[in-house]
């Protein structure tokens, strides 16, 4: 079964003719391990080590020392993505968030051809008692119009943790601003992004 992922969702929510054709075509690549990524799993260490930041910093040198070359560039980068690392803890501790989990798989069945799967980023307990869903932003892009937010908020609800709409919220933490940001989609804005997903699915499979 082909599969849309949560990444790729808005490139064949554009065109879905075009990405089908790519999932004909693939190019063979797969993608190399960036200095976000080892910025990623330090975070989920810092999880994984119940808010420890010397622990997360340590982790996130050793990956760094292993993976990058050592040179003036890559140093000026592992600084600026430390002190990423200590404005995330401190910007957690701030909203008085509780870790729940890290990188939970996601599967929705779309239609005999195609589905759309993913990950998870980080999950994590609000302070009203509610779940919040979590992307990792590197840029300062607008994201409250994006598919992928709506759908993910109705698969928490409905099928990981059996609970209301009105207890999941969904957003990023945002690199550049240092902060998480999250909403809460209507169930009117719910059920249309159900749809809509419906459709792309539709018309994916269609043009395999």
């Amino acid at each position: 079964m082909n599969k849309i992922s949560l990444s790729q969702l808005e490139t064949a929510r554009k065109n879905p003719t075009a990405f089908a054709k790519s999932l004909t075509t693939p190019n063979g690549s797969s993608p190399r391990f960036s200095k976000m990524m080892a910025w990623q799993y330090s975070v989920y260490h810092y999880h994984k080590e119940k808010g420890n930041l010397s622990k997360a910093t340590t982790y996130f040198e050793s990956i760094f020392q292993r993976r990058f070359a050592d040179n003036a560039s890559n140093e000026r980068q592992r600084k600026e993505y430390v002190e990423k690392l200590i404005e995330y803890a401190e910007n957690d501790s701030k909203n008085k968030l509780t870790y729940v989990e890290h990188r939970k798989r996601i599967s929705i069945s779309l239609t005999s051809k195609i589905r759309m799967g993913g990950e998870l980023p980080l999950i994590k307990m609000n302070n009203q008692g509610g779940y919040s869903v979590y992307f990792f932003h590197r840029l300062r892009t607008p994201w409250e119009t994006e598919l992928r937010f709506p759908i993910v908020q109705h698969f928490v609800a409905s099928t990981l943790y059996n609970v209301s709409l009105s207890e999941v919220e969904v957003g990023v933490y945002s690199l550049p601003l240092g902060e998480h940001q999250q909403r809460h989609y209507t169930e009117r804005e719910v059920i249309d992004a159900v749809k809509e997903l419906q459709s792309i699915g539709t018309a994916v499979s269609l043009a395999l």
